[in-house]
């Protein structure tokens, strides 16, 4: 195989198995992405519903601690009293409206709890302006109040539940955080598989250290490990979070099938390519066997048909020099089987011609010889058919040096030129040939009459089997490699043969490498 084949082949595998990859694997991501987020939402709203549990307990216990409010007597017995009858507080605080503390008293006499509940609460009563500020700007300031106060003091998250009269006195209830975490805990799912934790799950309630206050599911996970998903409570709880964690990426199973259903696809895929380029392969291999059949055919026939070409033209140019020219009738029957032997020849040479360009064996030969000689001889066995038609030609010969030029070359080079204007420009008038030398260059102009080519033609016209429609050139017969392999052969003599701009009819011009 052709290394150029090779790589058109493997292109056409690759390039549509390189796109498939991307937008695959673009697709594929964007589906695992969307699942991700799906199986995201459905654990934060899993976490939102166990939020919502939580909510019911602090509500529970506002409503009871509002109720309370309203029995709190300001005298320090019965506040004592109270905090004992009420395992879910821990202390009871009152502040006048003014926001001087009433109880517990700094001057008075205090328990070793009330100690505690001061020392513990300094940032309560540096922040007690909370206590006394309206909830919105159309609510005066004597309206009654409640609301939540919590912070972080010693090893935990500490809460007061507040409630402020329309008078302005300010009641406070220290909650016992273990019992709030009791009451909370009561109201989770048992520890274990649930419903709220699918198996191979983990949800675990955390406080503001982060650390595990409860959980339930079927996991363990490791201390350093981040849940896959956590929701931040409400207030007063807002530095506690519920967290999701689970034995591996949740996606992992849906991801491996996608992956490999992706995977076996593109494989299907490059498979079929692989096929289809190995079809085309063969077809085209098929043909370019069958094309080089063809030309390889049309190459023996050509040669095989050159020898007894030669012996017909040289026996009836005999034919013409005997008695026999002496017959009008029979001297016009030998001229026209002359004039075809030479057509017949020049389209024979330039067939093998164009075989050997393909087999890149197409040489030139260069010898002694005079260009204007050469250009003649041509143009003599041109002049009884182009006369026929119509056309005189007209040579001005200006290179009549002896020369490093291969004769046959050239003479099938001008040959091809003149069979053009002898086929498409018939009753077009004079036509006109030129040779001069510039320098170690011989240049030879031709210049026809004819209907001309058009300037965005000028170069389709020299590729191979490319002939241009008109109604002059429609129905003419042809080859169409003339102006090809005329072309090809001025550039291996070192020159070029280009279509130069004429108005009327077309100009060729014929340049070629010819040292003295």
């Amino acid at each position: 195989m052709k290394p150029r084949l090779a790589i058109i082949l493997l292109l056409i595998v690759l390039i549509p198995l390189g796109l498939m990859v991307w937008l695959g694997f673009r697709v594929a991501r964007g589906e695992l992405a969307t699942v991700k987020e799906s199986i995201r939402k459905l654990h934060i709203e899993k976490l939102q519903d166990v939020e919502g549990n939580i909510r019911k307990v602090i509500q529970r216990r506002e409503r009871e601690l509002l109720e309370l409010a309203g029995s709190v007597k300001e005298d320090p017995y019965s506040i004592r009293k109270l905090v004992r009858s009420q395992p879910a507080l821990r202390q009871v605080f009152v502040l006048a409206k003014d926001g001087k503390l009433v109880h517990p008293a700094v001057q008075s006499q205090l328990s070793r709890q009330e100690e505690e509940f001061l020392a513990r609460a300094g940032q309560v009563w540096k922040d007690q302006a909370v206590f006394f500020r309206p909830s919105s700007e159309t609510r005066p300031s004597t309206a009654a109040d409640s609301g939540w106060y919590s912070w972080y003091w010693g090893s935990g998250s500490h809460f007061v539940f507040w409630h402020r009269t329309a008078a302005g006195r300010v009641t406070g209830f220290e909650l016992d955080r273990f019992r709030l975490v009791a009451d909370i805990i009561a109201e989770l799912p048992d520890t274990g598989l649930s419903d709220s934790a699918p198996e191979g799950g983990l949800l675990s309630l955390l406080d503001a250290r982060g650390e595990s206050l409860y959980g339930w599911g079927g996991y363990n996970p490791g201390a350093q490990e981040q849940p896959l998903v956590s929701l931040t409570l409400k207030s007063p709880l807002s530095s506690w979070r519920l967290a999701y964690f689970r034995s591996g990426e949740p996606t992992a199973a849906f991801g491996t099938g996608l992956w490999f259903n992706l995977v076996a696809v593109l494989l299907l895929a490059a498979i079929a390519l692989s096929v289809l380029a190995a079809y085309f392969f063969r077809e085209s291999s098929r043909e370019l066997r069958e094309a080089g059949q063809r030309v390889s055919f049309v190459n023996h026939v050509s040669h095989e048909l050159k020898t007894p070409l030669t012996n017909i033209r040289m026996y009836a140019e005999l034919l013409q020099e005997s008695a026999i020219g002496d017959d009008p009738k029979a001297s016009r029957y030998l001229e026209v089987v002359v004039t075809e032997s030479v057509r017949l020849s020049r389209l024979i040479n330039n067939v093998l011609s164009f075989a050997r360009h393909q087999r890149k064996a197409l040489k030139v030969r260069k010898t002694d010889g005079v260009v204007d000689e050469i250009v003649a001889a041509v143009l003599e066995s041109f002049t009884p058919s182009l006369d026929s038609r119509g056309i005189q030609a007209r040579f001005q010969a200006g290179a009549p040096g002896r020369v490093q030029v291969d004769p046959d070359a050239l003479g099938q080079i001008v040959g091809n030129l003149l069979g053009n204007v002898e086929k498409y420009a018939p009753g077009s008038g004079e036509l006109h040939i030129e040779s001069r030398r510039e320098g170690q260059t011989t240049v030879v102009l031709v210049t026809d009459n004819g209907p001309g080519i058009e300037p965005a033609e000028r170069e389709n016209v020299f590729q191979p089997f490319v002939r241009l429609s008109s109604e002059v050139s429609d129905g003419v017969a042809g080859t169409g490699i003339g102006l090809s392999i005329a072309r090809e052969l001025a550039r291996l003599h070192g020159g070029d043969l280009t279509l130069e701009e004429s108005r009327p009819g077309s100009t060729f011009k014929l340049t070629l490498s010819t040292p003295e």
